[in-house]
């Protein structure tokens, strides 16, 4: 997918698993929080995958800049990869 069809994907699942909407910006917070749902969730997924996704997250993840749409090309990818299985 592209970059912006990833973020609005991302917007997406964030709003509909944490049941409300992001209005304020979607941050590490809201993305760690939609994760650990969607790990839990996750019986089909090689437990070592997600645990490289999520530990690729949180390298990438630009903690100065904590907007999802200030995060690097690789960072969202790996979000939207994680969110889409």
């Amino acid at each position: 997918m592209s970059r912006p069809a990833d973020l609005a994907m991302i917007q997406s699942a964030v709003e509909r698993m944490l049941g409300r909407p992001a209005e304020n910006g979607i941050g590490l917070s809201e993305i760690a929080d939609v994760c650990r749902s969607r790990a839990k969730t996750m019986v089909e997924r090689d437990c070592h995958e997600a645990r490289d996704a999520l530990l690729t997250i949180a390298c990438e993840w630009d903690l100065t800049r904590d907007r999802l749409e200030d995060q690097s090309d690789a960072c969202i990818a790996v979000i939207a990869d994680l969110l889409s299985t």
